[in-house]
């Protein structure tokens, strides 16, 4: 085993036998479960240790968004339209702060998952990165009681 599976040319994978190469996911899958959750610690931290300052409605750009705190919780601020909406500024996902994301009318998105809040209301309007759909196939038994895959439907 290399010291991280990015070492790993795609070459060396192929050549890895089966059980190997589970062992090596799952090794590769549990360092990046840890880096995650620390990320999301880290995200939730800043956030909660950020400093506290005063914010005037004269601050904000139209369509512009900045944060202040509502004791440890930083809270997003966005103007549209004149008016000023108060969210938490931490995506529902994994915490990560929307204010360095993009605001586009009333809907906030995450830079970095793409889920998408109104800043309205808060409601999930995206549930972040767009995923393509998966293929459904028949399921056929035979009469020996074995499955076949059939057609995609």
């Amino acid at each position: 085993m290399k010291a991280n599976m990015l070492d790993y040319t795609r070459e060396e994978i192929s050549q890895l036998a089966d059980d190997r190469l589970e062992a090596e996911w799952q090794q590769y899958m549990a360092f990046s479960n840890q880096r995650q959750r620390l990320r999301e610690d880290v995200q939730r931290m800043l956030r909660k240790k950020s400093a506290q300052h005063q914010v005037k409605a004269a601050d904000i750009p139209e369509l512009g968004m900045t944060t202040t705190k509502m004791g440890t919780r930083e809270i997003l601020l966005a103007k549209v339209a004149g008016k000023i909406y108060a969210i938490d500024n931490a995506c529902g996902h994994s915490g990560y702060p929307l204010h360095k994301g993009k605001l586009d009318g009333y809907v906030v998105t995450c830079r970095w998952h793409d889920a998408q809040f109104d800043v309205r209301s808060g409601a999930v309007l995206a549930v972040g990165r767009e995923m393509k759909p998966i293929n459904r196939y028949r399921v056929v038994q035979s009469d020996d009681a074995t499955l076949r895959i059939g057609e995609e439907l």
